[in-house]
């Protein structure tokens, strides 16, 4: 598992700025150069070897800007494909509302955000064409158009574009050639190689090092480390020899170190007590304990209030403890977690204020923190399928066991996580529902529940007479609804 560690460098001195500010600067113009460069179709190699001439780095330091413009390249290229997918199932959205729209009025105002969605289509199909990319621009769009309009001055356009320097690593080379971290009397310190010192054939560095901090909390009180360890994560490492990689940040006249290393996690124990089920919602959190034959055993609703209205500062600690509560209750219970298997996309068009609710999603920032916490602690986690979790949670197993919509929703996935892949629609519903009940019959599992939702909604429909689009309320009506199939 990938982990990077964040870090400070402490009170550099004058001449340890100048020398950074220069390697930054040098380094950043060589990516902006290598990446124009591949664009015009030059060989890797050919840059490698004008890159390590003109700016001024070593063969390395070479080798880690070519290696950084072209992962900008590729990943640029990736989006290009994404962005091209998602406009073309928004237009396909989007004309299918405009074909169901009736009024006038929504029809102008769809055929609006039709014709806007096709220019963008439009827009990537061109590059997808051509084989091109959009433009990049280094310093951020923002800031570039900050200074178009004069708002930042030349030197802090030029700040922004210098500021990042990285290093990748080399097993071999005892984890990091160009950038080591060493401790001296119990103190971190950054080694960088500087100027290079040739003697007969060989070739050396001198090296600056720099005092720095590796982010760790310890109590005042008992001196224990509250979280996780980072700074002994990354001493560990080093004892291994494998491979890390630094990159030194700058950032409003400070320089950040970040270390990413491959960090070692526990094998996974066997999941002797069932599966934990957890159901993620903007407002809290559905969990329901499974035995491993599938049965019922225990659940409870976590309610996560702030986690619609918090800062993100505070909302990331409150998912990360949110986590840990998790991963703990399945550790405690020795059994396995069962988590949706969500894929985040922009595809499709929708309206200002849904688009204000997920602007503070917390479903990928949640299940990244359950991911990582499970690896670290050997709890086995799978990610099952989530559509109709809710509705069977709410048809079959609310009323049987008394839970919340929320906590049924999580006895499903906690199902699913034991690959029980097919939920057997319940008798009186089929019954109350259902006239072709051998039709029925031929439908995969989904379509049944699919057409047994359709129909349970417009049966509460028609006993309320009021628009309804969900069964959060068939817990209200659902003695109702079955009695008026049992009186044609």
């Amino acid at each position: 598992m990938v982990t990077t560690a964040m870090g400070v460098i402490l009170d550099p001195t004058e001449e340890q700025k100048r020398f950074l500010d220069d390697l930054m600067a040098r380094y950043c113009a060589a990516v902006r150069w290598a990446f124009n460069r591949l664009l015009e179709g030059w060989k890797t190699q050919d840059v490698r070897l004008a890159v390590q001439g003109k700016f001024g780095l070593n063969s390395r330091q070479a080798n880690d800007a070519v290696h950084d413009a072209q992962d900008t390249i590729s990943s640029q290229r990736e989006l290009v494909k994404l962005s091209h997918a998602n406009a073309a199932k928004r237009v396909q959205f989007t004309q299918a509302r405009l074909d169901k729209a009736k009024s006038s009025a929504k029809r102008a105002r769809l055929q609006r955000r039709l014709e806007k969605e096709q220019r963008k289509l439009a827009k990537w199909q061109q590059h997808v064409d051509a084989g091109t990319i959009p433009t990049v621009i280094f310093g951020t769009k923002e800031l570039f158009i900050q200074r178009c309009k004069g708002s930042i001055s030349r030197e802090q356009w030029r700040d922004a574009r210098s500021n990042r320097y990285a290093s990748r690593g080399d097993k071999e080379k005892g984890g990091n050639l160009n950038t080591r971290i060493v401790v001296i009397n119990g103190q971190t310190y950054l080694e960088i190689a500087a100027d290079a010192v040739r003697k007969e054939k060989t070739v050396r560095y001198n090296r600056i090092a720099v005092p720095i901090y590796i982010a760790h909390k310890p109590s005042k009180k008992t001196g224990r480390v509250n979280g996780i360890n980072y700074r002994q994560l990354v001493l560990n490492h080093l004892q291994t020899g494998n491979a890390y990689q630094v990159e030194i940040l700058r950032r409003h006249g400070r320089y950040y170190v970040h270390i990413t290393i491959e960090e070692e996690t526990p094998a996974t124990y066997n999941a002797r007590g069932g599966v934990l089920g957890v159901d993620t919602n903007p407002d809290g959190l559905g969990i329901s304990r499974a035995d491993y034959l599938g049965q019922f055993r225990e659940s409870v609703w976590l309610p996560q209030g702030e986690w619609t209205y918090a800062r993100s500062n505070r909302r990331a600690n409150l998912v990360g403890e949110a986590a840990a509560l998790v991963v703990e209750m399945a550790g405690t219970f020795k059994c396995a977690l069962s988590v949706e298997d969500l894929e985040f996309k922009d595809d499709k068009s929708v309206s200002a204020k849904f688009n204000r609710m997920s602007h503070g999603f917390v479903w990928s920032a949640f299940l990244e923190a359950v991911g990582r916490r499970a690896a670290r602690k050997g709890v086995p986690l799978v990610k099952a399928k989530p559509p109709f979790s809710s509705i069977i949670g709410i048809l079959k197993y609310q009323q049987q066991y008394g839970l919340s919509n929320h906590e049924a929703a999580g006895y499903v996935l906690a199902r699913r996580g034991l690959r029980i892949a097919d939920e057997r629609v319940p008798k009186p519903l089929v019954a109350r529902f259902i006239k072709k009940t051998d039709g029925f019959r031929c439908l995969n599992n989904w379509k049944q529940w699919g057409a047994i939702k359709k129909a349970a909604v417009a049966a509460i429909k028609e006993i309320t007479g009021k628009e309804v689009k969900s069964l959060v309320s068939w817990q209200h009506h659902r003695k109702n609804v079955l009695k008026a199939g049992e009186n044609p």
